[in-house]
C-alpha cells in the first residue's frame, strides 16, 4: 500500500555563508560579549554535570556512526591559521558576534594572570629528579575565568559540518603552543550544544619523535563546531581535523562551502594542569594520597533483572544507530572479552609502526577527552577514528593506546600486538611521553574531568590492570616501583622515577588525563585489579566459555548483575555465560557478544528489536516511544516500517527515519499521504500550511491532484496538491455580463419581480428616490473600480433581505453590506449617502479580489478605513468570499455557503 510531506518548504542548511562575512570592527568590548561571560562562565550545577554522564544504546536511525553512511568519507579540515600565522577567515568569523573592536581581539580578558594548581598532592620520588624546566614541554599557564568567547584571540563561527566522531587540533613549528595560548572547542550533538572543552597540547606520542597537536576529542556524531584560540601569538598552521567513522582521504573546507548555525553560551569545563615540582623525594606513604579520596570496591550482586531498578537509558540520537557489537576475544587469558584490531576494523594501511615488546611493570590510566554522548554502537566507529588520527593525522603510525574502554565497559584492543603480548611485556605505546616503554597503556573512552566513570568502565579498566600485573608476577596492585624515563617530558631522561603500579598519566606529565573525577578513582581500579589478581571470585574464562564464580568458588546460575550489567548464566550449560537471544519466564532477552544484556536498540538477522528497560530489558512488541518518536514492534519483536495497520487506523513508519512513525506528509511510492498527529492516515479534507487538500479514501488516502469531482461539485488542484477552488468559478473583478442599460434593465426587473416594494422614502434621503436610480448608481460604482456590477447586485440584495434590512443595520445608515456589523446588536458602519454606502462595499470587494490594491490605487477616495485591514487578494473568486469555502480560511463571512449563494444568484439573474 501506498501513504503527504510539506511541499516546497524545505529550508536549506545553516545560516549565513562565510565569505565576505568579516566587517570591520573598532571600538570597545560590546554588549554581548560582556552577556557571553556572564552565561558562560556560571558554575556547573548537578543537572549540567547529569547531561553528561553516560548513557546506552541509541535509536536505530541510517547507521553506526552518528548519523553517517557506512561507507568511507573524507577526514574533514579546517584551517585556522596560515603557514605564517596569520587568521584565516574563518577562524576570525565569530568575532564580530563576541565583541566589535579590534582593541579587544588580543585581550586576556579578565586581568591578571595566576599559575593553576597542581593536582598529583604531594607525589615524591626516590630515585629520580624532576625534568630541568628549561629542557621539557611548558604546562600551560590559565588565566583566572577564561571566557572562549569573550577573551577569544580567534573565533570561528558556530558552523555546520558532516558528522565526525573524532576531532583535534594540530599545528607546526615543535611540540608546545605559545606561551598563555589556549585552545578550546564545543560541538553540536542531535541539535544541542556541549560545553567549552580545553583541548590540550598532547602530552603523549611516540618517544622517538614530538608531537604538535591535540589529544583526541570524541564525540556522539557531532554536526556542528565552534572552535576558540585565546592568547596572545597565535600557532603556525594551526589546523582542527575532524575524522569520520570510516575515513578515507581528506577534504579542505574552504570558507565559500561553510554555513553557520546558532549557538547559545555554553558553560566551560577546564582542568587545571599540573605544574613542574622540582627537588622532589621519597614516596607516597599510601595510595590514598594518589587518589585524593577513599572509594569503595565494586561490588556484584546475585538477583533477577526484574528487582533491577537502575536499568539503562537509551541514548536518543534520532541520527545514531548501534551497530551489532564484534565479536570478542579471550586469548592469553583475558579477564573480560577484548575486541581485537581486525574485529573492530583497524585500517591495515594507516600502520606504519611495527609491534615493538619491553618488559613492563605499571599501568597507566588515561581518559580521551570528549563530551561523553556516544551509544554503545558508536564505541568501534569512534576507535577507527581515533586510530587515524593518532597514525595519520599525528604521524604516530598507529593508536597510541594500549587498550581502550568505553562507557559500557566494553574493552578494544588498541596498539597493535597488546592482545598478544607475552607475560611480563606490553607492545611499547605512544599515551604517555617519557614512559612509553615499561607500561601498558589504558584509556577510558570519554571526558572524566566532572563526572565519574561508569561501574562497567571501571571494573573492565580493574580487571584489565589485574590481568596485566599478574601475568608479570606482581602481586599487589597497591604497590609501587621504579619507572625508568626514557625521554625528557616531565621527568629527566635517564631517571628512575618511584610510581605506583597503577598510575594516571597527569602522574608523569603536563596534563590533566584522566580528569579530576577519573583521576579520584584510581583507588577503585586498584581495588579490582587486586581482585583479579587474587582470583577470589568473578569471571573466569574456561574451555571457550565464560563463568561467574561467587565468593566461595562456585559457579553461579541464572541472572547475575556485575559492574552495572546483568548476565545469564545458563544451568544446563554447567553455567556458561549466554549471548545472543534468551527465553526465559516468558520473554525475550538479548544478552550481547560480551554477555552483558542488552538495552535499547539492538539490530540483529530479522531486522531491529527494542529491549525495554523499564521491563527489565524484555523484547517489546507494539508501539514504542523513545526519544521522543514513536515506533511499532511486530510480533516477533521486529521493528516495523512502510505501513502498519492498527486498531483501524494506518500508520507510516518510516524508514529513512529508522523506523519511526510519520505525522504530516508522506510520499510513498508515487503518492502523498497527510498522517495526524496521532499518526493515523488522514482521509477527505485536511487543512495545512495555507492551503486544503483532499485525501481520497478509495484510494487509500492519497492526495488528489488535477481535475477531481467530490461531493458532487468538480474542484481543481495544483500539482502540489493545493485546492484551487471549484470549477467555473466566478472572479470578482469582472466585465458586466451586458451593456450598461442591459445590465441596470435586468437589476430593475428581477428587483420588481422579487415581490418587495421598493423603500423608495428611506433611500431618498440618500439620493436614490426610486429603483432605477439606485442600480444606476450600483452599476456605476461596480464598474468604476472593475468589480462584477452583477456581484454586487447579488451581495446587496442578500445582506440586506432585498432592502428590507430588519437585522443589526437600519437602512437609514446606508450601509448594503454589513460593514462592521459583527453581530449581538453591532450596528456596523454608517455613511452619509447611498453611493457613499455602496463605494465603500465595492472598495472592500476590491481588496478581497486585487493584491496589488491600496488606497492610492482606488479610482475614489477611501471611504472606509477598514478597508487596511482586508487581507488583499485573499478572495480572487466570488464562491471564496464564504469563509469555510476560502482555502485560505479568510473572506466576508462566516456562513456556510456564503460566496458559493452569490455565485448561484449572479447565474440565475445574469445567465
Amino acid at each position: 500500500m501506498n501513504v503527504p510531506r510539506a511541499l516546497g518548504r524545505i529550508a536549506t542548511r545553516g545560516g549565513h555563508r562565510l565569505s565576505g562575512h568579516l566587517s570591520g570592527r573598532a571600538g570597545g568590548r560590546s554588549a554581548r560579549a560582556l552577556a557571553y561571560r556572564a552565561t558562560g562562565l556560571i558554575a556547573l550545577t548537578p543537572l549540567l554535570l547529569s547531561s553528561l554522564a553516560s548513557t546506552a544504546v541509541a535509536a536505530p536511525g541510517a547507521g553506526d556512526s552518528g548519523g553517517q553512511t557506512d561507507g568511507p568519507t573524507p577526514v574533514q579540515i579546517l584551517d585556522l591559521t596560515t603557514s605564517s600565522g596569520q587568521a584565516t577567515e574563518v577562524a576570525q568569523s565569530g568575532l564580530d558576534d563576541a565583541r566589535t573592536s579590534t582593541g579587544s581581539d588580543s585581550g586576556g580578558g579578565t586581568g591578571a594572570e595566576t599559575s593553576a594548581t597542581g593536582a598529583t598532592g604531594s607525589v615524591r620520588h626516590t630515585v629520580a629528579q624532576a625534568a630541568d624546566t628549561a629542557h621539557v614541554r611548558s604546562p600551560l599557564i590559565l588565566p583566572v575565568a577564561t571566557d572562549p568567547q569573550a577573551d577569544a584571540t580567534l573565533l570561528t563561527d558556530p558552523l555546520e559540518v558532516d558528522r565526525f566522531l573524532v576531532a583535534g587540533f594540530t599545528w607546526t613549528g615543535g611540540p608546545d603552543l605559545p606561551e598563555g595560548v589556549r585552545i578550546y572547542l564545543r560541538v553540536r550533538e542531535n541539535g544541542t550544544w556541549s560545553p567549552w572543552y580545553l583541548n590540550e597540547a598532547a602530552d603523549a606520542g611516540r618517544d622517538d619523535r614530538t608531537t604538535s597537536g591535540t589529544g583526541e576529542f570524541v564525540t556522539g556524531g557531532a554536526d556542528a563546531i565552534q572552535a576558540s584560540v585565546v592568547g596572545g601569538s597565535l600557532p603556525v598552521g594551526l589546523k582542527l581535523a575532524l575524522v569520520p567513522s570510516r575515513p578515507q582521504g581528506k577534504r579542505v573546507l574552504d570558507a565559500d562551502e561553510l554555513k553557520t548555525t546558532e549557538a547559545a553560551p555554553t558553560p566551560v569545563i577546564e582542568d587545571a594542569v599540573a605544574q613542574p615540582q622540582a627537588g622532589r623525594s621519597g614516596a607516597l606513604e599510601s595510595p590514598a594520597e594518589l587518589t585524593g579520596q577513599s572509594v569503595s570496591a565494586v561490588t556484584t550482586r546475585l538477583i533477577t533483572p526484574a528487582s533491577f531498578s537502575t536499568a539503562e537509558t537509551a541514548a536518543r540520537p534520532a541520527s545514531t544507530v548501534p551497530a551489532a557489537l564484534p565479536v570478542a576475544t579471550s586469548a592469553n587469558g583475558l579477564p573480560v572479552p577484548v575486541t581485537t584490531r581486525a574485529e573492530w576494523g583497524a585500517n591495515a594501511s594507516y600502520m606504519s609502526w611495527d609491534p615493538d615488546y619491553a618488559s613492563a611493570g605499571h599501568v597507566v590510566v588515561h581518559h580521551t577527552a570528549g563530551t561523553n554522548n556516544y551509544s554503545a554502537g558508536q564505541s568501534a566507529s569512534i576507535v577507527r577514528g581515533i586510530y587515524y588520527y593518532h597514525a595519520v593525522t599525528l604521524d604516530w603510525g598507529d593508536i597510541g593506546y594500549n587498550f581502550l574502554i568505553d562507557k559500557y565497559g566494553t574493552v578494544f584492543e588498541g596498539r597493535s600486538g597488546s592482545v598478544a603480548a607475552p607475560a611480563g611485556r606490553m607492545s611499547v605505546g605512544a599515551h604517555a611521553r617519557g614512559v612509553n616503554t615499561g607500561t601498558m597503556g589504558l584509556s577510558m573512552m570519554g571526558d572524566y574531568s566532572s563526572i565519574s566513570p561508569s561501574d562497567a568502565q571501571l571494573s573492565s579498566v580493574g580487571k584489565m590492570a589485574g590481568w596485566f600485573l599478574k601475568r608479570a608476577g606482581i602481586m599487589d596492585a597497591n604497590g609501587w616501583a621504579g619507572l625508568h624515563v626514557w625521554t625528557t617530558e616531565r621527568y629527566q631522561a635517564g631517571s628512575t622515577i618511584s610510581m605506583p603500579r597503577i598510575l594516571a598519566h597527569r602522574d608523569v606529565g603536563y596534563t590533566s588525563c584522566p580528569g579530576d573525577v577519573g583521576y579520584s578513582r584510581l583507588g577503585t581500579i586498584r581495588t579490582i585489579a587486586q581482585q583479579q589478581i587474587s582470583g577470589s571470585g568473578g569471571w573466569k574464562a574456561e574451555s571457550g566459555s565464560w563463568y561467574y564464580l561467587r565468593p566461595d568458588g562456585a559457579k553461579a546460575t541464572g541472572w547475575v548483575a556485575d559492574a552495572g550489567s546483568w548476565y545469564y548464566l545458563d544451568a544446563s550449560r554447567g553455567g556458561a555465560m549466554t549471548t545472543g537471544w534468551l527465553r526465559e519466564s516468558s520473554s525475550w532477552y538479548y544478552l550481547r557478544p560480551d554477555g552483558a544484556m542488552a538495552t535499547g536498540w539492538v539490530r540483529g538477522p530479522g531486522g531491529w528489536f527494542y529491549l525495554d528497560g523499564s521491563r527489565g530489558g524484555a523484547m517489546a512488541t507494539g508501539w514504542v516511544s523513545d526519544g521522543g518518536s514513536w515506533y511499532y514492534l511486530n510480533s516477533d519483536g521486529a521493528l516495523a516500517t512502510g505501513w502498519v495497520a492498527d486498531a483501524g487506523s494506518w500508520y507510516y513508519l518510516d524508514g529513512s527515519r529508522g523506523g519511526a512513525m510519520a505525522t504530516g506528509w508522506v510520499s510513498d511510492g508515487g503518492s502523498w499521504y497527510y498522517l495526524n498527529s496521532d499518526g493515523a492516515l488522514a482521509t477527505g479534507w485536511v487543512a495545512d500550511a495555507g492551503s486544503w487538500y483532499y485525501l481520497d479514501a478509495s484510494q487509500g488516502g492519497t492526495m488528489v491532484t488535477g481535475r477531481a469531482k467530490i461531493e458532487g461539485r468538480w474542484s481543481t488542484f495544483a500539482a502540489g496538491g493545493a485546492w484551487q477552488g471549484y470549477e467555473g468559478l466566478h472572479p470578482v473583478m469582472a466585465a458586466p455580463t451586458s451593456s450598461r442599460d442591459q445590465v441596470i434593465t435586468t437589476m430593475v426587473s428581477t428587483y420588481n419581480s422579487s415581490g418587495h416594494a421598493y423603500p423608495s422614502a428611506a433611500l431618498s434621503r440618500g439620493g436614490a428616490a426610486t429603483a432605477q436610480s439606485f442600480f444606476t448608481t450600483l452599476y456605476d460604482e461596480a464598474v468604476a473600480e472593475g468589480v462584477s456590477p452583477e456581484l454586487l447586485f447579488a451581495q446587496v440584495m442578500k445582506e440586506t433581505a432585498w432592502l428590507q434590512f430588519g437585522g443589526d443595520v437600519t437602512i437609514g445608515q446606508f450601509n448594503f453590506g454589513g460593514l462592521g456589523a459583527t453581530g449581538g446588536g453591532a450596528a456596523g458602519a454608517s455613511f452619509p449617502s447611498v453611493q457613499i454606502g455602496l463605494r465603500a462595499q465595492v472598495q472592500h470587494l476590491r481588496a478581497y479580489a486585487d493584491s496589488s490594491a491600496t488606497p492610492q490605487a482606488l479610482s475614489h477616495s477611501l471611504v472606509d478605513p477598514r478597508f487596511t485591514y482586508v487581507r488583499k487578494g485573499s478572495a480572487v473568486y466570488v464562491e471564496h468570499l464564504g469563509i469555510q469555502e476560502n482555502p485560505q480560511r479568510t473572506g466576508w463571512a462566516t456562513a456556510r455557503s456564503y460566496g458559493n449563494d452569490l455565485a448561484s444568484m449572479i447565474d440565475r439573474y445574469f445567465g
